[in-house]
């Protein structure tokens, strides 16, 4: 009976592992001297700058692409209510 592949290899698992054990390592080291911590921390800042910049000219485009494919579509008919007797 032929066994099924199921999961994620033990090894990929390990390796996964030690990528991020020794990535988690070089941060700590790196942020352990309060020159890098302000470094960081201004780039931070700027990419968070970067980003609200960003996510606002999105929801603008969006918007106008919203109200115009609302006046560009034709608009369901709704259906009448009938009453109950």
């Amino acid at each position: 009976m032929a066994q099924d592949k199921k999961g994620i290899s033990p090894a990929a698992t390990g390796l996964a592992g030690a990528v991020v054990g020794a990535a988690a390592t070089a941060a700590a080291i790196f942020l352990s001297n309060e020159k890098n911590r302000k470094k960081a921390e201004a780039v931070l800042t700027e990419l968070q700058k970067e980003g609200d910049k960003i996510l606002k000219e999105i929801s603008r485009v969006a918007l106008e692409l919203k109200d115009r494919g609302e006046n560009a579509l034709p608009q369901p008919k709704k259906a009448a209510k009938k009453k109950a007797a």
